[in-house]
């Protein structure tokens, strides 16, 4: 008999302060309302709770870190629904939690929730074992994986230049910039482009250079982007449009020959299906965000199938297990945010790449160590 989960509560929850880095945001249109919203704040991790579950054997727990209003919501919809059942019964837990969560959920805070048991799951099932998730997951299909640097940030051309040196002198092939401007801004392309150049003209054109929109840009202006960013050959533009657009996801993808990335706010298998069909060709999902584990499996098989490849959102320590277990031609590399510290809050040992590459032990679960 396999243990069962026993309880899940809340340990403690804690407010976060982040230095507020500039890039450019879907809210930039109401920034007289709003303000300048750090990063964290626009993805509402702010303040962030740290879960716990715990086994009917007595020894067995796993912790997560998450935001406050997933974490509410586990709280108040999940935790009692989940409790008693076999910890090693993930797939069916999921399909459960998303059958039920069906009039309320689909996507977003519904989605996250059932990523915090998802992932607890998997790490105390693992610890059960004996063995790191990744082995749940099929074992390595490698050794090591190769991580892309991910900041750059739009400051000052000499902050840019020597900042994108480094990461070449730390052993980094490729890395990712954050646009300044979407159609807000009417000198927001000429911006844009000029940051580009920079970079481009500090590291040359050997290393991979992606650009994040972060959902800023429409169409029309997205259109005029690709046109003037072609000619410095960006490795892919990242989440130009707002997720639900997908008709103009379409359009644009076969209008450019610059890659069009995206996933990050997008979920279950349904959406990534709908992103295929429109040729996106560069799947983001975060397993925090889009359901857990599991439903980054099943994208990886549906990324197989049309040729397409996953670099999953963040370096967080979950996505690290689900790329090692997928060969490199469907997961290739790891984002790692070099000046973020993200879900890193009393984490002892967050992973970290060594000369551009993240690797990782044989730790029981996802191996993280907590000062709780």
């Amino acid at each position: 008999m396999t243990a069962k989960i026993d309880k899940i509560y809340v340990v403690t929850t804690e407010r976060i302060s982040r230095q507020n880095f500039p890039y450019v945001k879907p809210t930039d249109y109401y920034r007289e309302y709003l303000g300048s919203l750090s990063p964290f704040q626009s993805a509402f991790m702010d303040k962030v709770c740290f879960i716990r579950m715990d086994l009917d054997d007595n020894v067995t727990y796993s912790i997560l870190e998450t935001s406050e209003s997933v974490c509410n919501f586990v709280m108040s919809n999940l935790a009692d629904l989940v409790r008693g059942l076999p910890v090693s019964r993930i797939n069916m837990v999921w399909d459960l939690l998303y059958r039920y969560t069906l009039p309320i959920g689909r996507s977003g805070i519904a989605i996250h929730a059932i990523s915090v048991i998802n992932l607890l799951m998997y790490d105390a099932y693992a610890k059960l074992l004996g063995v790191p998730v990744y082995e749940l997951l099929g074992g390595k299909a490698r050794d090591k994986i190769r991580a892309y640097a991910s900041h750059l940030h739009p400051t000052s051309k000499d902050e840019l230049e020597k900042e994108a040196r480094s990461y070449v002198e730390e052993g980094y092939a490729a890395m990712k910039m954050r646009f300044c401007c979407g159609p807000s801004d009417p000198l927001g392309v000429d911006k844009n482009v000029e940051l580009v150049k920079v970079i481009r003209d500090s590291v040359g054109y050997s290393v991979d250079l992606a650009g994040d929109a972060w959902m800023s840009w429409n169409l029309n202006f997205a259109l005029k982007m690709a046109r003037r960013l072609e000619k410095y050959e960006l490795s892919w533009i990242e989440e130009p449009l707002l997720p639900d657009d997908f008709e103009s996801y379409s359009y644009l993808s076969k209008r450019t020959d610059i890659p069009i990335a995206t996933g990050e706010h997008h979920y279950h298998v349904y959406d990534f299906k709908r992103l295929l069909n429109s040729g996106v060709r560069i799947l983001q999902p975060d397993s925090i965000w889009v359901g857990g584990i599991t439903p980054m499996k099943r994208i990886a098989g549906l990324a197989e199938a049309y040729g397409a490849v996953v670099i999953p959102h963040t370096s967080n320590i979950y996505n690290l297990h689900f790329i090692i277990s997928e060969p490199e031609s469907i997961a290739p590399m790891a984002e790692h945010l070099t000046k973020y510290k993200w879900l890193e809050d009393r984490v002892l040992n967050p992973p970290k790449p060594i000369k551009g590459y993240f690797e990782l032990g044989e730790e029981k679960g996802f191996g993280l160590k907590y000062s709780l």
